[in-house]
């Protein structure tokens, strides 16, 4: 140490030191704790960007597999509605398929993707009104208000789909009067979402009873992955009314 700071000067083990020493071990200890201190520092932001990246892929990875049961739950509750109305109108199920061809492609080429136009949604839910509608008897009284978004507003695509579906599943009834209302509405980046349905018990031995409401799950959990602290998702039955609802706000900002 005497040789770092004194070179070519002897060594005196009884001298007393003087304050330059002092001070040039000051600034030895404190070179060396800035050293330590940046490495570390380097050392924590490399570790947190690969943490990072790996939170990254993990959502990307559930999102993806998320996407994927919500797809094949889509299509086996459309295709059964078609199938029904070939036994009932061919026309109707000509113009049904039709409908399925485009949403068929809005799905194999907008819900690949992480983000689409709100417009756009709005078309796929409007298709998929239709389509339902074509299989609903007098009994049922279908109220829709949709709002056409007058800005480009950006959405995760196919986020509504599962609680139309509940609707359906859920509010249908081929003996007593059922009612479904829908409504979408846009206020600034703010998107609103209201529906609501009469309750009627499925069959257990329905292939919709194991279901086990796979796809309000599924939406509530991209929701949350989605758009943390920018929604607010409320659904459960009404005790006044009877019927079930499902209220959502999404901020798009």
């Amino acid at each position: 140490m005497h040789e770092l700071f004194n070179p070519g000067k002897p060594y005196l083990p009884n001298k007393r030191w003087v304050p330059g020493d002092v001070f040039q071990m000051l600034l030895y200890v404190i070179s060396i704790g800035l050293s330590t201190s940046v490495a570390l520092v380097e050392k924590w932001q490399k570790d947190e960007a690969l943490r990072g990246e790996l939170e990254r892929q993990r959502i990307n990875t559930e999102l993806s597999y998320l996407k994927a049961q919500i797809n094949p739950h889509f299509f086996f509750n459309t295709l059964n509605n078609i199938y029904s109305l070939t036994t009932l109108d061919v026309s109707k199920a000509q113009e049904a398929l039709l409908k399925l061809s485009r949403m068929m492609r809005y799905v194999l080429y907008e819900n690949q993707k992480d983000t689409t136009l709100l417009s756009k949604e709005v078309k796929f839910i409007e298709d998929y009104l239709e389509l339902m509608k074509m299989r609903l008897s007098q009994k049922v009284h279908l109220l829709v208000k949709l709002e056409e978004p007058k800005e480009d507003l950006i959405i995760a695509p196919m986020l509504f789909l599962p609680f139309l579906e509940n609707c359906f599943k859920h509010g249908v009834s081929s003996q007593q009067e059922s009612e479904i209302s829908i409504s979408l509405e846009v206020m600034g980046d703010t998107v609103f979402f209201e529906a609501k349905n009469s309750i009627f018990p499925i069959p257990p031995d329905s292939p919709e009873a194991l279901e086990n409401g796979i796809g309000l799950v599924n939406t509530q959990r991209r929701l949350s992955l989605l758009y943390p602290e920018k929604h607010r998702l409320k659904l459960g039955k009404d005790e006044n009314s009877g019927q079930y609802g499902v209220h959502l706000t999404i901020n798009l900002a």
